[in-house]
């Protein structure tokens, strides 16, 4: 799965940020937008331009002010992409649609055996957790199951981190191993066509699950 300079940007935080904030605002302008997340007004005014261009945004005048609304496409697109969040931020348990049954695509010579033993942290940890956590299961062989569990568990290392007052260099080596799991998922993500009606939403979770990891390490 390639992406276009558009889907790229799409995705990129800053404009998922700005759609996001209009998506929920309904109607602002661009200094407001800029303000929300956290960017110049110069840069806020070019992702600006670029999402009406692209039939996302479209801007309304009262006298000499200029609001912002998504249009219909940008307000459907954006719809998907707040859905994407909730599966991240999420602790419920997702079922498959009626008649779905996933089947695995293996690339030649992948070493699936070496494979699961180097990811244990991820499942392993799940489930060993707490009634609680079983209770509420996640199908941590889809995809979707593994972008929930991966934010569930960053999540929880960072509340157990900052309660304990821990220093920097412990919670950084914590969350680490974490790394791999992310890129695998988003191996995974880049297979998928982007035909597919999941394509998407779970794109877009990887997106969100990536931002908080980056967050929690500093480096957003």
């Amino acid at each position: 799965m390639k992406l276009n300079d558009s889907e790229k940007f799409l995705i990129h935080e800053k404009t998922l940020l700005a759609l996001l904030f209009i998506y929920r605002k309904e109607v602002t302008y661009i200094s407001e937008v800029s303000a929300n997340i956290d960017s110049t007004f110069s840069h806020t005014n070019k992702i600006i331009k670029r999402l009406e261009e692209m039939g996302y945004i479209s801007s309304l005048f009262e006298g000499r002010t200029r609001f912002l609304q998504l249009t219909p496409k940008g307000y459907h697109y954006t719809k998907q992409l707040e859905a994407a969040f909730e599966i991240c931020r999420s602790d419920e348990t997702f079922e498959f649609p009626e008649g779905y049954v996933p089947t695995r695509q293996e690339d030649p010579g992948e070493n699936i055996a070496e494979t699961e033993q180097s990811t244990p942290s991820i499942h392993s940890e799940n489930q060993s957790d707490s009634g609680s956590e079983k209770s509420r299961p996640i199908e941590t062989h889809t995809l979707a199951g593994r972008i929930q569990l991966f934010c569930h568990r960053i999540q929880e290392i960072y509340e157990e981190q900052t309660e304990a007052e821990a220093d920097t260099e412990l919670f950084l080596q914590k969350l680490g191993p974490y790394d791999r799991e992310l890129k695998m998922i988003g191996r995974e993500i880049e297979k998928l066509e982007p035909s597919e009606p999941s394509a998407f939403v779970l794109a877009s979770a990887y997106r969100a699950a990536e931002m908080q990891y980056k967050f929690y390490l500093g480096k957003e």
